[in-house]
């Protein structure tokens, strides 16, 4: 520090800039260890990050500055009075703006949300003002049935022209009626409520991993102990009924991406709500049946293998979602177990009621190239999926 700089700071001057620089410091650091649940959660979190990496140091010089021009003074009571002001001020307005709009999104969200399904079921427009129609096929499941690639093709939309161009029937039909967040039990009251009595020829059912996370009964979406209703897991309306206010939101962020502190991991092979999945499973079937509309089973395909790459656990998305709370999280090998469960659950019911099941989940590969995530599907696996569902149909559904 140069001379002409040192006549306007004393000692305790010094001393003032040295302990509020170690506590910059320590502060700064803090939030290079974040936790990595909070950063799978969405991107706000990480934008957070990133502004607060940017904006701290800057923060820091400007005080600094600050301090020196007083005691130098450059800078008056008057003039420090009206800066500290102006600067709250714009606080207060940004944080209103701010919170306007962040109240705006929940009031955009709720036309989504369904009072019973949780959320909105998706119809195909072609359903709407028509009557029964033999080659309808519908595809029931998750978001893994209806979430289409890059370009906005679903794999039931491919299946379809496959089957047109290959079994000669240009009328045939294949319904995406999948709902992201679906388990087997909305897929059953929305089967019963809304699709059945479209009489399709055949469906297609695909569940395992939503049905799987209702397990995760400790989670921040469960309220209370596992139930077979599934009415412990208020899954995506839960944000609608714990609807934080923007401090609320923004402190557990920050205190999420500052020092985060450790959670238990949990891992176990005990999910008590297979019982309540073959159940859903068996009803839809038995439903089907006495329309006489044929029922196709389908494996769920996942990313999880009992040995996997750092690069491979860093897409693991779901358990820092949705299995997780202040406390515990539940491991990648607890998904693995669980998937190997419920895959086998489908396979014994099809076992069971002597139905066709389409082993989708022992063609994809596990591998990053075919998943963005534990169970979300690249753009190359539509080229993997379409095709082979399409023949297992060919050949399940076409007469003898």
């Amino acid at each position: 520090m140069n001379n002409r700089l040192t006549r306007f700071l004393t000692g305790r001057d010094l001393v003032f800039v040295a302990i509020f620089t170690a506590l910059s410091v320590w502060f700064y650091i803090g939030f290079y260890f974040p936790s990595l649940y909070i950063l799978s959660s969405g991107g706000v979190p990480k934008t957070i990050l990133w502004i607060l990496r940017i904006v701290i140091p800057l923060l820091y010089v400007g005080v600094i500055i600050l301090y020196i021009s007083v005691r130098r003074n450059l800078v008056g009571t008057r003039e420090l009075g009206i800066l500290l002001v102006s600067v709250s001020f714009s606080m207060i307005v940004c944080y209103g703006i701010a919170d306007a709009l962040y109240q705006k999104r929940f009031d955009d969200y709720r036309k989504l949300y369904h009072p019973f399904l949780q959320l909105m079921p998706s119809l195909d427009r072609r359903l709407e003002g028509s009557g029964i129609h033999g080659g309808r096929i519908f595809c029931l499941g998750g978001s893994t049935t209806e979430l289409p690639d890059r370009s906005g093709r679903d794999w039931p939309s491919r299946v379809e022209a496959i089957l047109r161009k290959e079994s000669g029937f240009q009328d045939v039909e294949v319904y995406n009626l999948g709902r992201e967040w679906y388990t087997s039990l909305h897929t059953l009251i929305n089967y019963e409520t809304n699709l059945r009595k479209y009489r399709p020829s055949a469906i297609v059912i695909m569940q395992s991993v939503n049905d799987l996370l209702q397990n995760a009964d400790f989670s921040y979406m469960s309220h209370g102990a596992f139930r077979e209703d599934y009415g412990h897991f208020y899954g995506p309306v839960n944000r609608i009924i714990e609807r934080r206010t923007l401090y609320q939101y923004l402190h557990y962020v920050l205190r999420e991406l500052w020092y985060a502190r450790p959670r238990t991991t949990i891992t176990t092979d005990q999910f008590p709500g297979l019982n309540a999945y073959r159940s859903n499973i068996e009803t839809i079937i038995e439903m089907a049946r006495h329309d006489s509309t044929k029922v196709i089973l389908m494996t769920e395909p996942y990313l999880m293998k009992r040995k996997m790459s750092e690069e491979e656990h860093s897409v693991i998305g779901m358990i820092k979602v949705e299995a997780i709370n202040d406390e515990v999280v539940w491991s990648s090998e607890t998904l693995v177990n669980g998937m190997e469960h419920y895959n086998n659950t489908l396979r014994s019911i099809a076992i069971t009621y002597n139905l066709p099941l389409i082993d989708l989940e022992k063609e994809v590969p596990k591998s990053l190239i075919y998943f963005r995530d534990e169970v979300h599907y690249q753009d190359t696996t539509f080229s993997i999926v379409a095709p082979f569902v399409a023949h297992k149909l060919l050949e399940y559904l076409t007469p003898n």
